[in-house]
């Protein structure tokens, strides 16, 4: 679909086109009387009828939840009273309401193909977002029947000019929408690998630190420790072979004590601050995510010293927020994950469209079922058509974590 900016941009210029073409009809009514009062009046109940089909067409689209059939019945009202304002009109400029229908018919063709009205797709496949033979054949059909209204009403010598015209016209407006909704599409799409890309550098460059860290305990704990014990030991026992060196060697063994100490609360430190901060690896997630809205609600300082536990739930989010934007047409996407001693438990509601009955499982919600099951964790999916979906799910901690 396209963006609200651009449908807002859309309905402005169409309804400037819709006045414009209704000068030329109007003066020719009022002040050269070349038009019959019965043709007039087909002509402005048609264009009326149009205008407000339009109006209410395009508000429908700026919704969150657009609802797919009105949507196509408001495109069916535009497309008839078009073809009744090429009856008694400017035929020439009156048909160009087809090509603000054009317009129209990418949107509205965008909200899962219409499933409501056209369930083509097994059931729990995922519908393309951006499909464009539904409204390729739309376009056709109101430009043969325009065609042959006119052909009724003034010949048939001139339709062949008049179809390849109106064709190239809705071509033109139709493949322009669609290269405009294919673009933010991919943008939506790089921005989001973006945000992952760094909540993942993120947990690497935690991960590297606590390897380090880990590593720098190890160490000083193997090498440095086993020495000062040792020369601890040997002092003492010059201690007592060596009466007339008492002093220093007392106070070499205090040193040699406290140098032990300072290793073991070294090595104490380093493992206790060997964490993930997993916080800061999910507000990097959603900056700049295109859509929807997310509202995140997470400890100040929720850490984890198990790297998989965090890519875990950090990979979870992830799809979820993916879930979101590609599938449930979501506008608002709540998050909120709470820690005890045991577990991570994680819940996430979104206002989009919800499951369908008999949905299957996507492969996200399948990889996330498998990571979880790789710690004991656990999943849960509730949703409902147009009320949106739950997720909850738990991450054990385990002993270490």
């Amino acid at each position: 679909m396209l963006s609200p900016h651009h449908l807002h941009m859309m309905r402005i210029a169409a309804l400037c086109t819709w006045a414009v073409m209704g000068v030329p009809v109007v003066f020719n009514a009022l002040v050269r009387h070349t038009v019959s009062p019965l043709g007039f009046v087909i002509w402005g109940a048609s264009s009326l009828v149009f205008a407000l089909a339009f109006w209410s067409s395009t508000r429908e689209q700026l919704k969150p939840q657009p609802d797919p059939a009105r949507s196509v019945t408001l495109l069916w009202v535009q497309s008839i009273s078009g073809v009744i304002n090429v009856w008694d009109g400017l035929y020439g400029f009156s048909a160009f309401f087809l090509v603000l229908v054009a317009m129209q018919l990418l949107p509205t063709f965008s909200l899962r193909e219409v499933q409501k009205l056209l369930p083509t797709l097994q059931s729990g496949e995922a519908a393309p977002r951006i499909r464009i033979r539904g409204a390729v054949l739309w376009m056709l059909g109101q430009t043969a029947a325009v065609a042959f209204v006119h052909g009724l009403r003034h010949g048939w010598l001139g339709v062949a000019p008049l179809v390849a015209a109106y064709i190239g016209f809705q071509l033109y407006v139709l493949f322009s929408s669609h290269l405009a909704a294919s673009e933010r599409r991919s943008r939506q799409v790089l921005e989001q690998a973006y945000a992952e890309v760094r909540a993942t550098q993120g947990l690497l460059l935690d991960s590297s630190r606590l390897s380090e860290r880990l590593s720098i305990a190890r160490e000083l704990h193997d090498v440095a420790g086993h020495h000062l014990t040792a020369l601890s030991l040997n002092l003492e026992v010059a201690v007592h072979s060596e009466p007339r060196r008492l002093e220093y060697l007392q106070k070499s063994q205090v040193l040699a004590k406290l140098l032990l100490s300072g290793v073991r609360e070294t090595v104490t430190a380093l493992r206790g601050e060997a964490t993930l901060n997993v916080t800061e690896a999910l507000h990097t997630l959603i900056q700049n995510v295109p859509g929807p809205q997310i509202h995140l609600d997470v400890p100040q300082n929720l850490l984890l010293s198990d790297p998989l536990r965090a890519q875990i739930l950090v990979r979870c989010v992830q799809e979820i927020i993916t879930n979101a934007m590609r599938h449930a047409e979501a506008e608002h996407l709540h998050i909120q994950v709470v820690r005890d001693a045991e577990a991570v438990q994680l819940t996430a509601t979104d206002d989009g469209l919800g499951l369908q009955e008999g949905q299957k499982e996507g492969n996200g919600l399948r990889g996330m079922r498998e990571r979880l099951a790789e710690v004991a964790g656990h999943l849960e999916v509730h949703g409902a058509p147009g009320q949106g979906t739950r997720i909850f799910l738990t991450l054990p901690l385990g002993g270490n974590a």
